[in-house]
């Protein structure tokens, strides 16, 4: 009797010891901060003459090119990323050009030309 005893008590000590231990919680996801999404604006204005093309760069990373008809011209683009940038390049026949670019509404970037066949560039690297 004394050795049933023995031997139930060590098996309920085995199984005590080899119990596992407790799940370690993992916490529940955070929400994001709140974020204000940016908005990239690209402007061309001046005089167009006979024509022209713009080149821009778009928030993913992406080149188009456009033939201009008038000016002026703008693009916008809007973005959750957290950090934007772009590009603008455009000539035209004219004598006169002006590039900007803009990020929330504030220049970022602003260039001029006053010469025939006047080309401009403008680029935002980071904002």
């Amino acid at each position: 009797m004394t050795a049933l005893a023995t031997g139930s008590v060590c098996i309920w000590h085995v199984h005590q010891m080899s119990e596992p231990g407790s799940v370690p919680s993992v916490p529940a996801a955070q929400a994001p901060e709140q974020f204000t999404p940016k908005r990239l604006t690209y402007e061309l204005f001046g005089s167009i003459g006979d024509g022209g093309i713009v080149s821009y760069v778009d928030v993913s990373g992406h080149p188009h090119v456009i033939e201009l008809a008038e000016l002026p011209w703008s693009h916008t683009e809007t973005t959750t990323l957290t950090v934007v940038s772009g590009s603008v390049s455009a000539q035209v026949d004219g004598g006169d050009l002006s590039c900007r670019m803009l990020v929330n509404d504030v220049v970022r970037d602003e260039h001029h030309s006053d010469h025939a066949d006047a080309d401009v560039t403008c680029r935002v690297k980071s904002a």
